[in-house]
């Protein structure tokens, strides 16, 4: 188990709240699995206007962006799209 912890945007908790139930509990579960294994290679990357590389975890129908903050333990989920 992971000492980590994630934490959503505001735009990606209203896509997150949003969702019919049974999308938004397989969004939690994907969500938790990050938590769970913060240094799993990504199966995307881009670069955001501030350099930042962002990593892209894509499922089915659910599309992460997120970048993990090692100082705090969290992942950071800036992005939740559904396809």
């Amino acid at each position: 188990m992971s000492d980590y912890d994630y934490v959503l945007t505001a735009a990606a908790a209203h896509v997150v709240l949003g969702s019919a139930k049974r999308l938004r509990q397989q969004i939690l579960a994907e969500l938790e699995h990050l938590a769970r294994e913060p240094f799993s290679n990504p199966d995307l990357e881009e670069t955001g206007p501030s350099g930042r590389k962002y990593a892209i975890r894509v499922r089915e129908r659910i599309i992460l962006t997120y970048w993990v903050d090692h100082a705090v333990k969290e992942v950071r989920v800036i992005r939740v799209e559904i396809c």
